[in-house]
């Protein structure tokens, strides 16, 4: 395991790559969004609609699979957890980070020490161990790629978007610094109110349908 990941080692891949941090997934509608998440709609079309991005959300771990296990270990299991994970689409070979033990613990105790290294192991809460484990597994999925982006509005993870680059050479963004980059970039297509309206109802209607299947 090399890091950071330097640009002229990054793989081209042909549409833009993004990961939402798990609380990105947005349940209530577009118009009572705050404004930093404007446009996160916008690159939801453009992956369901249009086909033109990569989108996939970061499976939860802490309460999942960490519960008990000390922190030294956390890496090896996060890094289990994302081989099996069923929410990341397969990509193809070579762009993933492929690590042993021992590399996906001191990639997970690096990613901890950049946002939280005044805290010790004894007081790192479930946040705390969700924050790392998020850039961890966008690190693992899509970091060896060049056009992707860890899409947040934890302040704790954009706070530190400097050294995450420097360390890691990740990039950690909100979702309107995301769409404006990247929507020139590569001519993605900005929905209209009706069509926004649209898939937020398809999206609700989903969600609606799956709640009762799953209570029945």
């Amino acid at each position: 395991m090399i890091l950071p990941i330097l640009e002229r080692d990054k793989i081209n891949y042909n549409v833009p790559v993004f990961t939402l941090d798990v609380n990105q997934i947005p349940l209530s509608d577009p118009s009572r969004w705050i404004p930093p998440m404007n446009n996160l709609i916008n690159l939801e079309w453009n992956y369901f609609k249009a086909n033109n991005i990569e989108l996939c959300v970061t499976p939860e771990t802490p309460e999942e699979i960490m519960r008990g296990a000390p922190t030294a270990y956390h890496g090896h299991i996060a890094y289990t957890r994302f081989q099996k994970s069923q929410l990341f689409k397969s990509r193809p070979a070579g762009t993933t980070l492929s690590l042993n033990e021992q590399d996906s613990n001191t990639l997970w105790l690096g990613i901890r020490g950049i946002l939280f290294p005044t805290v010790d192991d004894a007081h790192l809460t479930f946040n705390h161990r969700s924050d790392v484990s998020q850039v961890f597994f966008h690190t693992v999925a899509s970091g060896s790629l060049s056009s992707s982006v860890f899409i947040t509005m934890d302040n704790d993870i954009l706070s530190h978007g400097y050294e995450l680059h420097r360390e890691l050479g990740i990039y950690v963004l909100t979702p309107n610094h995301t769409w404006e980059e990247f929507q020139p970039r590569y001519g993605l297509y900005a929905p209209s109110q009706m069509e926004i309206t649209s898939l937020y109802t398809e999206q609700r209607e989903l969600f609606d349908r799956l709640k009762t299947e799953a209570s029945q």
